[in-house]
């Protein structure tokens, strides 16, 4: 019995001896060390074979619990596969240029044309200089809700009893838009908007009750006249002659911030706020051959008041990077009634495409488009003096009740973009030329709309066509 417990102690004193040194520097895991003497009560408690199956579960588990240090691209395919929300004030935990991540670095990372740059983002402290160009034509119908009217339809149409004086021939509004934007962090970017308008309309006298002869103009005075067939008033303005309205100038400038709210696995939520400031013109005047100077509401430069702008984009990307896609919904809140007595109604706007990439500097989009304007409510009260007095409407455009409607339409678009940053392209102008032209971003998009329909009698939109140009240093 002695020199079996002898033997017993040799062997395990020999043991351990050798295990010191095949695990020297050997880090067990965590689970496996067991100073807990509930754990031990527990071990000496169990049969054998369970014992046994304990130790052979415990064989398959990781042998090193330790942290190990990744790199930012492993830590993105961790953390890029699952949505969290992002603070505006951080920056990306993840590496931006990850598969795993939307990338900014493909032709259909801007939106299409349309959006006018509020679709995308920057990085931390990465600026930005557009200019975009929109010309909208109208006509060459009114519509009368969704019905389509020409000048001879529009001969026909009585409000407040009295018949229209003049009715639009052409009319077009054009936008020149310089543009800031600069990454206040990799999760918020601030953008700056300084629209400037061009609108002109051209208008033609109706019939009425027929036309002054030469020398009876001015005799409208201020709700008298003179009346011709059917007892209407006669026309001042001679058969087949003009009167044309521009205005130009700046119009409500507006400032945004635009906060992304997730970035997983090439999908991207993000959020706009922001504001527009009146500093454009209300005040866009012309005769209404009765002796007034009245002012045509579409043809005003800005709201006259402060607006809320909010937006919510979503936009998403293949794996390959050859598909994109987006929707986004912007809204204008105009806020109280502006110094001429009205004010717009709210305005909605909403986008959504699909952009196929043919090379990473460019991309074909095609996108529904949706736009509601609200009414205006009030009215300024020289337009509501001359609908009161005058002997006729002068031209639908003065008519409070007869703004605002919808419409719907297609829009085909293309996105240029030359590979990588101008930051790049600086660092390599001297060894590859074409590298200049890195940074530069060109957008174009026309738009037709397949649906709309108006308050009252309104002109009706034709097409619309958008360029842009942009520079990301």
């Amino acid at each position: 019995m002695k020199k079996s417990f002898f033997l017993f102690c040799s062997f395990c004193l020999f043991s351990s001896c050798f295990m010191e040194k095949s695990f020297a520097g050997y880090n067990f895991p965590a689970e496996v060390v067991l100073n807990n003497s509930e754990q031990n009560q527990d071990l000496e408690n169990l049969s054998s074979n369970a014992l046994l199956n304990r130790l052979s579960n415990k064989k398959d588990q990781p042998q090193d619990t330790k942290p190990v240090p990744i790199s930012v691209a492993q830590e993105t395919l961790v953390l890029g596969r699952e949505p969290s929300l992002l603070l505006p004030w951080e920056n990306s935990k993840v590496d931006l240029d990850s598969p795993e991540i939307w990338s900014d670095k493909i032709a259909a990372s801007d939106a299409p044309a349309g959006l006018m740059g509020t679709a995308h983002m920057h990085r931390k402290y990465q600026p930005m200089i557009g200019f975009w160009w929109m010309y909208m034509n109208m006509g060459p119908d009114y519509f009368q809700g969704s019905s389509a009217l020409n000048l001879t339809g529009l001969e026909a149409i009585r409000y407040a009893g009295k018949p229209i004086a003049m009715g639009d021939v052409t009319m077009f509004m054009e936008q020149y838009m310089p543009m800031l934007m600069m990454g206040l962090t990799d999760n918020l970017t601030f953008m700056a908007m300084f629209p400037i308008w061009n609108k002109q309309m051209d208008m033609v006298g109706l019939p009425m009750g027929g036309y002054m002869t030469h020398g009876m103009g001015g005799g409208m005075g201020m709700g008298g006249g003179m009346s011709g067939m059917g007892g209407l008033p006669l026309q001042p303005m001679s058969p087949g002659n003009r009167m044309s309205m521009q205005a130009v100038g700046l119009g409500d400038v507006n400032f945004q911030w635009i906060y992304k709210l997730l970035d997983f696995h090439r999908h991207r939520l993000q959020m706009n706020i922001g504001f527009s400031v009146p500093t454009g013109s209300i005040d866009e005047t012309m005769p209404d051959m009765a002796g007034h100077r009245v002012y045509p509401y579409d043809m005003q430069l800005g709201l006259g008041v402060p607006a809320f702008i909010g937006a919510l984009t979503y936009l998403g990307q293949s794996e390959d990077r050859h598909l994109g896609w987006g929707v986004q919904g912007y809204t204008t809140v105009p806020v109280g009634r502006n110094s001429q007595g009205y004010a717009w109604g709210n305005s909605f706007l909403g986008n959504g495409w699909i952009s196929y990439n043919f090379t990473d500097w460019a991309s074909l989009n095609f996108s529904g488009i949706g736009s509601y304007q609200g009414g205006i409510h009030g009215a300024n009260p020289i337009n509501e003096l001359s609908i009161r007095t005058a002997p006729f409407i002068a031209m639908p455009d003065i008519v409070a009740a007869w703004t605002g409607g919808e419409w719907a339409g297609a829009a085909l678009g293309i996105n240029m973009r030359m590979p990588g940053f101008a930051r790049e392209g600086l660092e390599k102008g001297g060894v590859t030329p074409e590298s200049a032209f890195q940074g530069n971003f060109l957008t174009a998009q026309i738009v037709k709309p397949v649906y709309q329909s108006w308050n009252g009698i309104q002109y009706g939109m034709n097409w619309m066509f958008n360029v842009s140009w942009q520079w990301w240093y």
